[in-house]
């Protein structure tokens, strides 16, 4: 599968941040290893990773992000989870990567094309646990509502997981979305990546790259917008608490790098607490 540089459709993200995970993999002080990430992403995500802007900040960005992902769903599997639904999986290997529960059935949720293409390449390929793949546009509310209602038709403790989704929906969208999985029962948890710095415009650097795909999710206050759909904070590992943990400093880029440098470590690990990762539960 090849295609240009060009983000042409949200899908090719999923490309993109695969690529991301496949670079990790080949430095030699790699925080976790994905190997089948390189398999998956291929030359097209390697070609839109390259041309994307801030490619040091964003390798970081999503780096920090997947390693925190990993600590929060080993915390809810000690909380008993049995089940874990993956919306918007994109090209995520980690059942194949992470020691799992082989008794842990583990679902993927993603446009058929994209659930197409990881069914070939990982064709002959061992995960750790049950995995099942199963081809949907999100977006299509009557669609989802029908499969959320079949995987909450068992009492299965289940956790969701939404790394990066969010930002490519509205705020409306988001809502409607995060009320409907409060009503299904075995729904127990639910894991997102946030930015709680507030609404901001999009870099015209950016602007072009993510035209068929913008960032549209603005909250005012990430935490507050989910607790009032019913959702609310357990646990929050923020970018600058992973980074401190893994050893892995903010990169030395210009002039960004060099800023965050420049500032006292409280002032800099203020800022870097505005994003990480998040498990939610429903509220009492």
């Amino acid at each position: 599968m090849t295609r240009a540089a060009a983000i042409a459709h949200v899908t090719d993200t999923a490309f993109w941040v695969g690529a991301l995970r496949a670079n990790e993999a080949k430095r030699s002080d790699a925080v976790f290893r994905e190997p089948l990430a390189s398999l998956l992403a291929g030359t097209r995500g390697a070609s839109i990773a390259r041309a994307m802007p801030d490619a040091a900040l964003v390798q970081w960005g999503v780096i920090i992000r997947t390693c925190a992902i990993d600590r929060l769903i080993g915390e809810a599997l000690n909380q008993g989870v049995e089940r874990i639904v993956n919306l918007g999986a994109g090209l995520d290997t980690r059942p194949y990567r992470m020691t799992l529960p082989p008794q842990t059935r583990w679902i993927e949720i993603d446009f058929p094309s994209l659930v197409q293409w990881k069914d070939e390449v990982l064709a002959g390929h061992t995960p750790a646990c049950v995995v099942q793949r199963i081809g949907l546009d999100l977006s299509d509310r009557a669609e989802r509502s029908s499969l959320f209602k079949v995987l909450g038709s068992t009492s299965i403790k289940t956790l969701l997981i939404a790394e990066g989704v969010m930002p490519y929906l509205t705020n409306e969208a988001v809502a409607d979305l995060a009320t409907e999985l409060l009503g299904i029962p075995s729904f127990y948890y639910w894991i997102l990546d946030f930015d709680n710095s507030g609404a901001r415009k999009i870099p015209k650097r950016w602007a072009k790259q993510l035209k068929a795909a913008p960032f549209l999710f603005q909250p005012g206050d990430w935490f507050k917008f989910f607790a009032d759909c019913g959702w609310q904070v357990r646990n929050v590992i923020s970018s600058a608490e992973e980074s401190e943990r893994l050893n892995k400093s903010y990169p030395f880029v210009f002039p960004q790098g060099l800023l965050m440098r420049a500032l006292p470590r409280e002032m800099r690990r203020k800022i870097m607490s505005v994003s990480g990762a998040a498990l939610l539960a429903k509220c009492d």
